[in-house]
């Protein structure tokens, strides 16, 4: 079974992405960085929790290694990389950085042009051919009309070095010799979930009520204030914004990239109707007097209107160029590939949703508390491959020799991995097995750490099964067992 990597899989695109891929049964490969906070594993067991327990199922986990977008082949190492090559058969990639203004770390270039082509390299050196790139809708820079899917350079200015980097690196793919397909998606401006609101980052949208909120008064707020707001901008009211929910767009590209049928196109990914800066405006004063709370343990920050005003023109200065009238993006291919899952209206209980998690979510702050990791599958694996008893000893009929088959183990410390029994011996390798022959095993992580509490004939109706036969069900089950109990002494 193939693997897609996945890179920016922390991101809110990424996060919601990275479930659907899953929920699809879809093999994943994380290629992620580890924070100041938190591990890379941490990271994706923090972001799969919380969609377990919006879903109340338990999901897959996929394979993670630690990677950097601004390294030569992302900094991964020769196994590393051989690796992939037996086992990933496409690349989404989804990294960016929204810098909007270069700055002395030369973002959003590092980021985007050069991460691109160290991408590139991953991809000629693991032989992968198969490529889906996320791109923008703002690619087509300050140009008006209709903006067509086919169109990319038309020769038009850009209102900042974010859209200039992106048509950099969708240039740099599309020249790409060694790319046999292609697929790109081009979302406009992504926002929370809409039916929760829910969003861990706050830009774009967010931008003026994260720099508002902690001087927004409930008491104070007038409809008449975020036109005073838009003034100091020189925003019109009239000018309208694409703004775009995070799960409809993974929706349809997840569908898009299970049905290859659609790949090799181009889809801008934006909603049915255009938000006015004024409509956006009354949805985020509303907001203000149904959500913010003033009490003796949140007072706020003490200012006046004009102190107000000047701290809003000067964080919201570099996103001026941004708060521009957006043109309209024909969306003909995503209309043709997903028809069952037609661009949302952005209403005005959509957007009251939006801006109801931002503030009762402070934007984020204080940050959740590290993930913490237990019962992790793979210490299992390490700790039989340390023990002094062998794991084949307590095996009552050995399986023939070269006997394989793929474990996944959903739910927390879970994950994919193949076991084989090898020269007497038991080996695990992270990863399901490359061959669509091979046995699945599936289970969840609470019957793989109760295994020897159970009877074959339990787990029989435990685990479900692909391509296995009744012997290939008792063989691997006896392996397991085999591997849990040697990892305990």
């Amino acid at each position: 079974m193939k693997y897609i990597a996945l890179t920016g899989a922390t991101g809110l695109l990424g996060s919601y992405l990275l479930k659907d891929l899953l929920r699809r049964d879809i093999p994943v490969l994380t290629l992620i960085r580890s924070s100041r906070r938190e591990s890379a594993k941490q990271r994706i067991e923090g972001i799969l929790r919380r969609f377990e327990a919006q879903l109340g199922r338990a999901l897959p986990r996929p394979v993670i290694m630690e990677s950097d977008l601004h390294k030569p082949e992302l900094g991964l190492n020769k196994a590393q990389i051989h690796w992939i090559s037996q086992h990933v058969e496409s690349i989404l990639h989804n990294a960016a950085s929204l810098t909007f203004v270069a700055d002395e770390s030369g973002e959003p270039y590092a980021s985007n042009v050069k991460g691109m082509q160290h991408v590139l390299q991953l991809c000629q050196s693991a032989n992968i051919r198969k490529f889906y790139h996320v791109s923008t809708c703002y690619v087509c820079g300050l140009r008006q009309g209709v903006v067509l899917e086919s169109e990319l350079d038309e020769g038009q200015e850009f209102g900042n070095d974010y859209e200039k980097s992106k048509v950099e690196a969708e240039k740099m793919v599309r020249s790409c010799r060694f790319i046999d397909s292609l697929t790109v998606f081009r979302p406009a401006i992504i926002v929370g979930d809409r039916h929760t609101g829910y969003t861990p980052t706050f830009h774009g949208f967010y931008a003026p009520i994260k720099i508002v909120l902690p001087f927004a008064d409930p008491v104070k707020t007038t409809d008449n204030d975020f036109a005073r707001y838009s003034e100091v901008l020189g925003m019109k009211l009239s000018d309208r914004k694409n703004f775009v929910p995070v799960d409809w767009i993974s929706q349809v590209m997840t569908h898009v990239i299970a049905h290859p049928e659609h790949h090799d196109k181009t889809y801008h990914l934006s909603a049915a109707n255009r938000v006015k800066i004024e409509e956006m405006g009354k949805v985020i004063i509303e907001g203000i007097k149904k959500y913010v709370k003033r009490d003796s343990a949140h007072p706020g920050i003490t200012a006046d209107f004009d102190q107000i005003l000047q701290t809003f023109s000067g964080q919201m200065g570099v996103y001026k160029a941004y708060w521009k009238d957006d043109p309209e993006f024909d969306m003909t291919n995503t209309i043709q590939a997903a028809p069952h899952l037609p661009p949302p209206m952005m209403t005005h209980d959509l957007l009251l949703t939006l801006v109801r998690y931002a503030m009762q979510s402070n934007c984020g702050w204080p940050l959740p508390k590290p993930t913490v990791l237990e019962n992790d599958v793979q210490a299992i694996f390490d700790a039989s491959d340390k023990s002094k008893e062998k794991p084949e000893s307590g095996l009552a009929t050995p399986p023939s020799e070269g006997f394989s088959f793929s474990l996944r183990v959903t739910g927390r410390g879970g994950g994919d991995w193949t076991v084989c029994y090898n020269c007497g011996r038991i080996e695990t390798y992270q990863g399901l097995s490359s061959s669509n022959d091979s046995p699945l095993m599936t289970m969840n992580a609470a019957t793989f750490h109760g295994l020897d509490a159970c009877s074959d004939s339990d787990l029989f109706w435990n685990v479900s099964w692909e391509n296995a036969s009744l012997d290939a069900k008792g063989k691997a089950l006896q392996l397991l067992k085999a591997v849990r109990s040697s990892a305990e002494n």
